[in-house]
């Protein structure tokens, strides 16, 4: 399978799991987890920021695919408020999409 996306980096990273949650199998499910833990895992370098940003992402998208509303909210929360304090215009926008249903 090439390069793994903890190879290329958190937007990579983020592609796969949407598009495995997308599918919505158990397996899907499970290996975008994975993907998630990797993620987590890998060094971060100078990317730190971008990565914890993409991982609360992820995370919170994972939780509503999950039916976790709790964690859902919790994570969806916190990556808005993230993205906001930093400045991140398209990451708050893909929030404000996870807060008004959309995504």
């Amino acid at each position: 399978m090439g390069a793994r996306p903890k190879d290329r980096g958190p937007p990579a990273t983020g592609v796969l799991v949407e598009t495995l949650l997308e599918r919505g199998t158990e397996n899907d499910r499970a290996e975008a987890e994975a993907a998630i833990e990797r993620l987590a895992a890998a060094p971060a370098d100078d990317g730190l920021v971008i990565r914890d940003i993409w991982l609360l992402r992820l995370r919170a998208l994972l939780a509503r695919a999950r039916g976790d509303d709790a964690a859902y909210r919790d994570y969806r929360d916190r990556y808005r408020a993230m993205a906001e304090s930093l400045g991140f215009e398209g990451h708050t926008a893909m929030a404000e999409a996870l807060i008004d249903g959309g995504e």
